[in-house]
């Protein structure tokens, strides 16, 4: 809360400032606030307040969209509160409206003012529990138009989980209030730590380390500030270390930055830190610091060897090291001292205010930009994005972006408002997010429609180049528009499948390759290789070609009690590499929800067929066939199998055998 008033203090001076607070229970913040930031708290606690909340009745009902604590008997944030804020986002006249409060960002999102919209984050999101983390990154984020963190690390961790929102993400780091207190002479000799006495917050570390240094330096000393669950137990690790003399725990302080003043050094041994203000106030008051690389803060803040040091996690010996480095050498202290004072200016009021207002234009222009698009396939495969609104003259470029990050962006002019994506050449196998590159930013365009209207007529095979180049633009559950490249040098393609009682027939074609006498079909196993077999191909004019699979024989191969899958490819020869069999030269993105069989049944006896000698893998991968193997004998009362073709994901024909219930 401290970095949001500072914040609000720095902002004031060239805006109007409004806080806005869901309850309150006290007269005075715990927090300074400059007089010139308005404040409005929407319930009241206070009894003897004449705007006292207590009394009515949706005080203690629990809110519908502000996710309070599951395990809460009562609502920390009520329904009252909830409603009011809601009525409050609706009617306000801000330009900009800030969020820095997770859980206030889920309500953001359902607000619906024109205003910009910005989340920031204090702390570490992806820890947050899954009441507040599964509607933060599903539902608020992608709705804010942006999303703060302080250190570049949180950054890249929440487009890891949210990726559609990285185009909103922007470091601001905490905002810190100038100094204006007495600043550190150097001279008293004394080691400060501040903070919540926690476990992570690792002051028992620097007890243990600062014992090893303190019989060297008798003059020195340790004070920690703070209070919480772990006074216990550091008052008894000061015992272990017979540091009772040199070692104080001082209780809290409000402010603590005063005491920054009475010290030379300061210690910050935390296991985790999102930020680290504490350590930006001791550095402003002129104190170098000696930090654990908690992520992420301390390495964002701290300029190695320059104005202090981070030192490894739990590394307590290079905590003792640094900190005896530093009280043993009054000449490298001050200088870094020095530094320190310099150094962070960069988190300070007007450096920070000057961060935000760049933020703000940059959310403006950002909104300024057509982000709506169309995309249709012509008659030749390619694919046409059309973006309403964009100017002629426009330097936006469309940007295609590899989902899966395999591949390097493909940037495409826009002429007139339009970009052609050539159905050949440019699109590598898989998903691609289309952008508009706009104002340094790449931004995602939201899908008015895709027309696939010419694929189904479409000759796919391509005697050039490879063999199938198939572009499908679709809208993807987000809104956004993408576009999936299927793109096979060699490609065969199923046809048909015939799924009847005893034989399963596929009918396909193969582009690219040609078939001979020892083509064969190889079906693959999952997870055991000695079930894999072949089936003769029977080809065709112009690639076509029909393999058949005997259901009992296939069913022989069946562990009861399991699931059994195979992969289908086609093995053109001997020395050739066997290649997938899919259907993918169609405008169906999922195949395996449309393209749908019969699920044959066999009843079989007997012991299920293992690879033989006649099965066993020949040289090269070659498979011996199905039919070489003893045939099933259907038997009366033997157990039940089915048999499920199916085209998995990727839009490869497997088979699937399980026992019928």
């Amino acid at each position: 809360m401290s970095a949001t008033h500072n914040l609000a203090k720095a902002l004031v001076e060239n805006h109007e400032v409004e806080l806005v607070a869901l309850r309150r229970n006290r007269d005075q913040a715990f927090f300074p606030l400059d007089p010139r930031v308005k404040t409005l708290a929407l319930t009241d606690y206070r009894k003897h307040s004449h705007t006292y909340d207590g009394d009515d009745p949706q005080i203690d009902v629990f809110p519908h969209i502000y996710p309070n604590d599951p395990s809460d008997k009562k609502p920390w944030i009520s329904r009252l509160a909830e409603k009011r804020l809601l009525e409050y986002l609706a009617t306000t006249d801000a330009d900009v409206v800030v969020s820095a409060n997770p859980r206030i960002t889920i309500m953001l999102a359902y607000a619906e003012g024109d205003y910009l919209k910005v989340a920031i984050e204090h702390s570490r999101p992806a820890q947050y529990g899954p009441h507040i983390r599964d509607a933060l990154f599903a539902d608020a984020y992608p709705k804010m138009d942006a999303i703060t963190a302080p250190t570049p690390e949180e950054l890249k961790t929440i487009a890891r989980h949210v990726p559609g929102v990285r185009h909103m993400l922007a470091e601001l780091p905490n905002c810190i209030p100038a100094h204006e207190g007495r600043m550190s002479t150097g001279e008293n000799k004394i080691v400060v730590a501040a903070g919540l006495l926690k476990p992570h917050k690792g002051f028992a570390d620097v007890i243990e380390a600062f014992s090893t240094v303190a019989p060297r330096h008798p003059d020195w000393s340790l004070r920690i500030y703070g209070s919480g669950p772990e006074h216990a137990n550091l008052r008894r690790k000061i015992d272990e270390t017979d540091s009772n003399n040199q070692v104080f725990l001082m209780g809290p302080a409000t402010p603590v930055i005063p005491e920054f003043a009475k010290a030379s050094l300061f210690v910050l041994p935390s296991e985790r830190e999102a930020f680290g203000n504490v350590t930006v106030e001791a550095m402003a008051a002129g104190l170098p610091a000696i930090c654990y690389d908690a992520p992420h803060g301390p390495r964002n803040i701290i300029t190695q060897g320059e104005d202090g040091y981070v030192v490894p996690v739990g590394d307590k010996e290079a905590l003792a090291e640094h900190i005896e480095k530093l009280i043993s050498d009054d000449d490298l202290r001050r200088k870094m001292a020095t530094a320190a004072v310099a150094n962070v200016v960069r988190f300070q009021e007007a450096a920070i205010a000057e961060r935000f207002e760049r933020l703000v234009e940059t959310m403006r222009a950002r909104r300024a930009v057509p982000r709506e698009a169309a995309a249709a396939v012509t008659p030749q495969g390619d694919v046409l994005v059309r973006v309403d609104g964009l100017a002629a003259g426009s330097d936006a470029r469309l940007v295609c972006k590899d989902v899966r990050k395999k591949a390097e962006d493909v940037v495409l002019p826009f002429v007139g408002g339009e970009a052609l994506v050539p159905a050949v050449g440019r699109l590598a196998e898989g998903d691609w997010e289309l952008t508009i590159s706009a104002v340094d930013s790449d931004l995602p365009l939201h899908s008015t429609g895709c027309d696939t209207t010419y694929i189904p007529s479409m000759k796919h095979h391509r005697p050039e180049g490879p063999a199938l180049s198939l572009l499908l633009p679709y809208a993807h559950t987000d809104g956004t528009l993408r576009v999936q490249s299927r793109v096979r040098a060699q490609h065969v393609e199923v046809a048909t499948v015939r799924a009847g009682a005893t034989s399963i027939v596929v009918d396909a074609a193969a582009w690219g390759v040609g078939l001979g006498g020892d083509s064969l079909v190889e079906a693959v196993h999952r997870e055991e290789a000695d079930k894999n077999f072949t089936l003769p191909v029977k080809p065709g004019a112009d690639g076509h070609f029909t393999a058949t699979l005997d259901n009992a024989a296939a069913a022989r191969l069946h562990t009861s009690g399991t699931e059994d899958i195979w992969e289908l490819w086609l093995l053109p020869d001997q020395e050739s590499a066997r290649i997938r069999m899919c259907k993918l030269a169609t405008e169906v993105l999922a195949p395996m929800n449309v393209f749908t069989f019969r699920y044959p049944v066999v009843k079989s006896s007997g012991a299920p067929i293992r690879a033989d000698a006649e099965t066993k893998p020949k040289a090269g991968g070659w498979r011996g066939r199905l039919a070489a193997a003893p045939a099933a004998v259907a038997g009366v009362g033997g157990p039940h199998h089915e048999l499920r073709p199916y085209f998995a994901s990727n839009g490869q024909l497997s088979l699937k055998i399980v026992d019928k219930k």
